[in-house]
This record gives C-alpha cells, structure tokens and sequence, in this order.
C-alpha cells in the first residue's frame, strides 16, 4: 500500500475513519466512517493507523458492521486495552488510494484553501472549511473583512478551478448581504 510512502506526512494521507471505542473483548474496535462510501472499508487490506508517536500501518484482519458503525479487527490490536488506547485515532488511507471522481466533483479536502471571487471580480476570501452536513454542501469563506456561507449549488458556482486555485460564483440577491 505504502511503498515510498511518508506515512507520517499528512498530507499525504486522507482520513477515512475514526475510532471510538473498543468492540467486544479481542481487539475490535468501532469506527466512525468519514466517508460517504463507507463500504470501502471491506476492500481495504491494510490502513494507517493515526498516532501520536508515529502512524503505522496496519493489516485489517476483519471487518464488518455494527449498528451503523464500522467495527474493524486490525494486526497487533488483540484485546480490549490494546483497543481502548486508540479510540479517538483516526484511520487513513495514502492520499494516492483515493477513488477517481467523475468530472466536476471534487474532495472536501481539495476546496479548502482555494480563493472565491463572483463573476464581477470582488475577491470575497479563502475556503476555510466545507460543511457536508446538511442537505446542501456549504462553502465556508473568510473574508478580509467578513465570512460568508456560500452554498454549493449549480446556480451560484460558475466555476471551480484547481490549478489556479480559485472558485467563481454568481451571487444570488441576498448572498453576500449581512
């Protein structure tokens, strides 16, 4: 998986998951998938497991759900202290690993950072986080002087530009009002 690899670079890694607590008493522990496809997690063979002191990766032995959660059996995790001293780790795969996307879909985590301007010119500022959590994904941007919530919707996203690292929108009336 990680040949070449700087595991302990995060940016080179996505988290995919994160532990919150031991399942049962052989090592399992439950997981909070931080993807939309958590089913993902029955083609992995081995993931990076987020520490303090150094990720390391790790070999899943089982995998299987839980009441909605992802419940994971990984190597040298093998009883309930051992699973207990990860919870709140998070579980990541190489960056490198990720799915390719359809055209014009894009990664969370390839929005942050980028510039918003509307199609006028007006830079507004820089995508600091995107909420996914309601019905429609939010661009979070903060402004000079002010931040803005900028819905990601096809009527107000002109574009979105990667290499040049800015996002165009359209203003609908009201958007950028206080």
């Amino acid at each position: 998986m990680t040949d070449k690899l700087d595991i302990n670079d995060e940016n080179n890694l996505i988290a995919v998951g994160r532990i919150v607590r031991y399942q049962g008493n052989k090592g399992e522990v439950r997981v909070v998938p931080l993807t939309d496809y958590p089913e993902r997690f029955y083609d992995y063979d081995r993931l990076i497991l987020e520490r303090a002191t150094g990720n390391e990766e790790l070999a899943v032995e089982k995998v299987r759900e839980h009441k909605g959660f992802i419940v994971l059996k990984l190597e040298t995790i093998d009883d309930i202290g051992a699973a207990d001293a990860i919870k709140d780790h998070l579980i990541s795969i190489p960056i490198t690993e990720l799915p390719q996307l359809p055209e014009d879909s894009f990664y969370v985590f390839e929005l942050e950072g980028l510039k918003v301007q509307t199609d006028t010119g007006a830079q507004l500022g820089e995508i600091t986080a995107v909420s996914t959590d309601t019905g429609t994904d939010i661009l979070q941007v903060k402004g000079d002087k002010r931040d803005y919530l900028i819905p990601v919707a096809r009527e107000i996203i002109v574009s979105i530009d990667q290499e040049e690292g800015i996002v165009t929108i359209k203003p609908i009336p009201g958007l950028l009002e206080l």
